[in-house]
């Protein structure tokens, strides 16, 4: 008998659960970590992708800057992560 790791299990309850219509958000949350490390991770969380637009929530303000300066290279990680189109990337504080 093969047992299966539970994080496994979870992602793909997960990905069942919200269907083709939220798999690219579903995606980009899960590895929202990979996609700016941890420190920025901690701070920081995608809340929305709607009409080709990825929001993402931010701490403060200092955070918020930081995330700017790397949205190059953050829109270039998430593109390569999911298959569907991300025009642009619109950073939030919200608590």
């Amino acid at each position: 008998m093969s047992f299966t790791p539970i994080n496994n299990l979870q992602q793909s309850v997960i990905r069942r659960i919200a269907g083709e219509q939220y798999l690219s958000f579903v995606l980009l949350y899960q590895n929202w970590s990979n996609i700016v490390g941890d420190l920025l991770a901690a701070r920081s969380h995608p809340f929305r992708y709607q009409d080709a637009v990825l929001y993402i929530s931010v701490q403060n303000n200092t955070w918020l800057q930081e995330l700017f300066l790397q949205k190059k290279k953050i829109l270039q990680q998430c593109r390569s992560i999911v298959k569907t189109e991300i025009r642009e990337i619109i950073f939030q504080i919200r608590s």
